[in-house]
């Protein structure tokens, strides 16, 4: 967020979240990952189990409280369907096959093997990497191309059966041919980072998801890919959007999701 920007409203428990939820408000409100944490708790009559990697200490992942608050998501709103958008190493492929049910189809897309074209970017300096948004873009495209997604070689066979994955440029999908329209459960966005492809991916995953579902971003406040940032900011003026506090995930809850979430279904 810009330095002069006003901080969003804190919500420190699941009674105030449920108040702001149930209010049918808009805007942009931070929320305390133990307040996640104490839902998953209340829905469940026993200690819930995560199952996860190590992350890569590389640019690009994400972190384990970032972890463990797309996992606190996918036990309460229990999905069928994940869409994600940017495989990358396959680190969060794999979380969301690992903590999700037996039945649920994850599909993930990337552009696939893209070497020849960001082979330069092998050459940038960290320096360059942590503040230069395009090169870090690149440098990630060149990562996924030079490495595929490693994350997902050790799943077991009955994971690596509920994953789809799709190659190619994220703004050309399908979703009537890809069967995707209306027909997923939980989004999430970690793909390109230019104001072009997130607002493209956004209103795909609200066309996936329709009325009913979760949709996540990555890289909210990060301080190289401020379009994703600019972008959750007007998107905060429609829907009512949620920052855990100390990650760059935001959620949007819509629907049986949100229903879900309050456990009220």
């Amino acid at each position: 967020m810009p330095e002069n920007a006003a901080s969003p409203p804190l919500i420190e428990s699941i009674e105030s979240f449920a108040a702001c939820a149930e209010s049918n408000r808009h805007g942009l409100y931070r929320v305390k990952p133990r307040v996640l944490f104490a839902s998953v708790e209340q829905a469940a009559e026993l200690p819930v189990d995560m199952q996860l990697q190590v992350p890569s200490s590389g640019i690009g992942s994400i972190t384990l409280l970032e972890a463990s608050a797309l996992v606190s998501a996918l036990h309460l709103t229990r999905p069928q369907r994940v869409f994600e958008f940017g495989t990358f190493l396959g680190y969060s492929t794999a979380l969301l096959l690992r903590n999700t049910s037996e039945t649920c189809e994850v599909v993930s897309i990337d552009l696939g093997d893209q070497s020849a074209a960001f082979n330069e970017a092998a050459f940038y300096s960290e320096a360059e990497l942590r503040s230069d948004d395009k090169k870090n873009d690149d440098y990630l495209r060149y990562m996924q191309s030079a490495k595929g997604p490693r994350y997902l070689r050790n799943l077991s066979a009955a994971q690596t059966s509920r994953l789809k994955l799709l190659y190619g440029n994220s703004l050309q999908l399908d979703l009537d041919a890809t069967g995707l329209r209306n027909a997923v459960d939980f989004v999430f966005i970690d793909g390109g980072h230019d104001a072009a492809t997130i607002a493209s991916d956004t209103q795909k995953a609200l066309e996936m998801t329709g009325a009913d579902g979760v949709i996540a971003w990555h890289d909210f406040d990060s301080k190289i890919h401020s379009d994703v940032t600019d972008f959750v900011q007007s998107l905060a003026a429609e829907h009512l959007v949620f920052h855990v506090e100390n990650t760059m995930l935001v959620f949007v809850y819509r629907g049986k999701a949100l229903r879900q979430v309050l456990n009220r279904e």
